[in-house]
């Protein structure tokens, strides 16, 4: 170095009171100056140093963590279970963002076809099996991209998948609702959707104890689609969609509760095989 920075300027620069073109230089200068760097030592307290390098490393570490683990954690969601929830692969923008879509086309469908149209029956079918979609890609080695990260943390399998589930339901069916608002007209049935996906989903999560959310969720959507097929080739879709439906969907939610509260103690399947 040809020149060094002057003790007075050094001292300015301790105290934070140079200007900021003396501080860019004297920073540029400190960088390549270990000189100079071991004269303002002396002139920084260590309690100031220690909070300055943890408010950057709180920083560095706030701006490094995905949008939607910002949010939860600023909403009171510990880290560690924040961090969990937005790895989730069903709570990425492409997932929520299809089923915005798929769930708003399909409402139009059912809003110009009129409450006992083809729409409408599509829609009161593939309304439900979306958040029981979200479910199966909520987690597991053929869905999760973190997984081996998710199966090393200290959470019980059970609570994992829980944890993760009620979160894609409920971001899931949010979305839903929301392309459901051009069916108001058609009264009750613009919510006819909602218990059977309520419904649904709870049977794929009591299944999962004895296999993986994959296979459970094909093995529930299956069954809710021959279902739908068998009433609708007997033209009583009120059977499934209808106020009988609605009963039978309330009795399947109970149902689906308490075989996952009395198996709970079985949920833990071998995760690591292939889902």
């Amino acid at each position: 170095m040809s020149w060094h920075i002057d003790s007075k300027t050094l001292e300015r620069y301790a105290a934070g009171t140079a200007t900021s073109a003396v501080a860019a230089s004297a920073e540029a200068h400190l960088t390549g100056c270990a000189a100079c760097r071991a004269l303002l030592a002396p002139s920084v307290e260590a309690p100031r140093l220690d909070a300055i390098w943890a408010e950057v490393d709180r920083q560095v570490d706030l701006t490094s963590r995905p949008l939607a683990e910002r949010l939860l954690t600023r909403a009171g969601v510990r880290e560690d279970t924040a961090r969990l929830l937005a790895v989730t692969p069903s709570l990425r923008g492409a997932w929520l963002t299809s089923v915005l879509l798929a769930s708003a086309l399909a409402a139009f469908a059912a809003n110009a076809s009129g409450s006992s149209g083809r729409g409408m029956v599509l829609f009161l079918t593939l309304a439900p099996l979306l958040p029981v979609a979200g479910v199966a890609l909520s987690y597991g080695p053929a869905a999760d991209a973190a997984y081996e990260l998710t199966l090393a943390a200290p959470y019980s399998v059970l609570r994992l998948v829980l944890l993760r589930s009620v979160a894609v339901v409920t971001c899931t069916v949010a979305l839903t609702a929301l392309g459901s608002l051009v069916l108001a007209d058609n009264g009750w049935r613009a919510v006819a959707w909602l218990l059977p996906a309520l419904a649904l989903s709870a049977a794929t999560l009591a299944l999962s104890v004895r296999t993986t959310p994959t296979w459970a969720s094909a093995a529930v959507g299956t069954a809710w689609l021959c279902l739908v097929l068998v009433v609708r080739g007997s033209s009583r879709d009120e059977l499934v969609f209808g106020a009988r439906g609605q009963v039978a969907a309330l009795l399947l939610l109970a149902g689906a509760v308490l075989a996952l509260l009395r198996f709970r103690s079985r949920f833990s399947y071998d995760t690591r095989r292939s889902s």
